[in-house]
């Protein structure tokens, strides 16, 4: 029987639209079909009609503009002085809540301050690797009374290791990639795209770690191969997505029948259904790489580096094709797919079993609600 007495507040240090907000939401509607009362507290964006939309009390977090990656001593001390003052402002909202989930590192200050006032108990959300001193953060936050972190894959959990409260538990596939009927033409209408030439999707946030550049450089390196290269996603979070979308866009502009750049709108499964074959062409060590674990769900053909966590998720392989992080590579691998197609398919289809298996949201959302539970409990 739902518990309509409890109530949840989930802090975000973002206001897009990003894997881990995705994520959040996600929660945010399954707390909701308990019967908890769920409040979200973010800078503003999209993320606050979405959490809205799911059922969610929103409040808006005036959070001070960082920079992405790793941060100065500076820029932490002037978050920590912020947060002392956002701590007293929300003081009232987090005491009337029961669970404090914080999603990200940025606003600790703020929580650790609630955990240790009102004896909250706390879950964190790490959803990707961190820096020497947001590390550190992590671990006094995680030495308080009642407190837990999920980390999102064994790579994000490795500098934790030692610590018992730190859970890996994955990131799942929203259930519009399972449920979703297949709509194969609608990324072409949208696009325009009159042609049978093969779509070649990169789909993800604009950004440098991304491997935004070497699908560019792979799609001149198949000059003589008559397809498309969409690139799909927005310039989220840091400033260097900018520059990325900017080259884009230009090479869209002197391209405009072979390049194409999209801030997809419509439902995401259509998005993955139009593409013949989706490249993740990650050049960092990609945290989690929520992109392929869609992808596989829509069965569609999957190329990714072998950076970061992406060789894991599709089983080494045997679900995708694994590459460097080299467009020389990317390029060969495009080139076999375009000679025979089959095997690639027969392969996909394949891959969303494995999806269903490993990353379905009603086996993966239960137990990030049972370790809230136990918290409650402490």
């Amino acid at each position: 029987m739902a518990d309509l007495s409890l109530s949840i507040l989930f802090v975000d240090q973002y206001g897009h639209m990003g894997g881990g907000q995705r994520i959040l939401v996600d929660l945010v509607i399954a707390a909701k079909a308990r019967g908890w009362r769920v409040h979200v507290l973010c800078p503003s964006g999209p993320l606050v009609d979405v959490a809205r939309n799911g059922g969610a009390d929103v409040h808006i977090l005036a959070l001070p503009v960082m920079r992405d990656g790793p941060k100065s001593l500076i820029s932490l001390v002037r978050m920590s002085v912020a947060s002392r003052h956002l701590a007293r402002k929300y003081a009232s909202l987090a005491q009337s809540c029961d669970l404090i989930v914080v999603n990200g590192p940025r606003t600790l200050a703020i929580a650790r301050t609630w955990v240790r006032r009102f004896k909250k108990p706390a879950l964190l959300y790490l959803h990707k690797q961190y820096g020497r001193i947001e590390n550190a953060l992590i671990r006094f936050f995680l030495s308080l009374p009642h407190t837990a972190a999920v980390a999102v894959s064994a790579l994000v959990a490795k500098p934790f290791d030692d610590l018992a409260n730190v859970r890996h538990i994955s990131n799942w596939v929203a259930a519009e990639f399972l449920d979703a009927p297949a709509s194969l033409q609608r990324l072409r209408q949208v696009l325009g795209i009159k042609d049978s030439n093969p779509i070649v999707l990169v789909p993800g946030r604009f950004s440098p770690n991304k491997g935004q550049r070497l699908a560019l450089e792979a799609s001149r390196l198949l000059a003589d191969v008559s397809c498309h290269f969409v690139f799909s996603g927005a310039p989220l979070f840091e400033e260097q997505g900018r520059e990325v979308a900017k080259e884009l866009a230009a090479q869209a502009a002197q391209q405009p029948s072979r390049i194409h750049v999209t801030d997809w709108q419509e439902g995401m499964s259509a998005l993955y259904d139009g593409a013949d074959v989706v490249l993740v062409p990650s050049v960092w060590e990609e945290p989690f790489g929520l992109t392929a674990i869609e992808a596989m769900a829509r069965a569609r053909p999957l190329i990714v580096t072998d950076r970061g966590t992406l060789s894991e998720l599709t089983d080494d392989g045997r679900f995708a094709q694994v590459v460097p992080a080299d467009s020389r590579a990317i390029a060969a691998s495009l080139r076999t797919f375009f000679a025979d197609r089959s095997a690639w398919n027969n392969r996909a289809r394949q891959s969303r079993n494995h999806v269903e298996k490993n990353f379905h949201p009603h086996t993966l959302q239960p137990e990030v609600l049972a370790l809230c539970e136990s918290l409650l409990q402490s």
